[in-house]
């Protein structure tokens, strides 16, 4: 593994002081001899506080059922801070893995099956950082002013008239083409109509819960009937492919 990679800041939250160093252990030996910093919580209460000062992390794993805070609150709570982190839940129970999916949690790994899925966790993690720094773009603009734009900067695309706007971190832009052409030329893997006039960037998904969407920019979309089920597919394989 580079050494780009040890700079991730890492937070094991899990009750259970023996089982969290187990975790430790396996995510240094991944990156050995660059040895990520692996911070361990004996509680979510503990990672809370942290939160509320300041103090942020780019991998968590979680355990779900612990005293006070449970792992599934303190996920969403992460999430409101820092959409682009990656939370990993280890738990002993599966009744939890489509609530965690809901949350947006990257992954959902059994205790009992830690040992072979942890190592295979931190391979889509790094395969997820590798695609993020591919430099993929999208030209948009009007007559002849063109500009690109990054396609993980795109939030969502949304019809208007003739035209296509693009909401884009700190920007919009307006593609004078039909959505469905737009549609077109994106990678169909990782974008996806939610309704008739809406397309979003499935890595930009923050929370899907029943028709609504929830973007880590905040805004929140409605997917339709019709096309609730092909968007699910589509999303729950884009995050299986992470």
């Amino acid at each position: 593994m580079n050494k780009e990679n040890s700079r991730f800041r890492i937070a094991v939250v899990d009750d259970d002081e023996l089982f969290a160093r187990k975790i430790c252990r396996i995510i240094q030996q991944f990156w050995d001899p660059e040895k990520p910093a692996v911070k361990i919580y004996k509680s979510g209460t503990g990672l809370a506080d942290c939160l509320k000062q300041g103090l942020q992390y780019d991998i968590y794993f979680l355990d779900i059922e612990m005293p006070g805070i449970s792992g599934l609150n303190l996920a969403e709570s992460i999430m409101r801070l820092s959409a682009q982190s990656y939370i990993v839940f280890i738990t002993s129970y599966e009744r939890y893995a489509l609530q965690s999916i809901k949350i947006g949690a990257f992954y959902y790994i059994l205790k009992e099956e830690y040992d072979r899925e942890l190592k295979k966790v931190l391979q889509k993690i790094c395969r997820e950082e590798s695609r993020k720094r591919q430099t993929k773009s999208f030209l948009v603009g009007k007559s002849s002013a063109y500009e690109k734009v990054c396609l993980d900067d795109i939030f969502y695309i949304e019809r208007n008239g003739k035209d296509a706007v693009f909401y884009c971190s700190g920007a919009q832009y307006v593609e004078r083409k039909p959505l469905k052409t737009v549609f077109s030329e994106l990678p169909e893997t990782e974008f996806a109509y939610i309704n008739s006039g809406q397309i979003v960037n499935l890595m930009r998904i923050a929370e899907f819960n029943k028709d609504e969407v929830k973007l880590d920019s905040g805004a929140v979309l409605h997917c339709s009937r019709r096309m609730k089920k092909d968007f699910e597919v589509k999303m729950l394989a884009f995050w299986e492919r992470l």
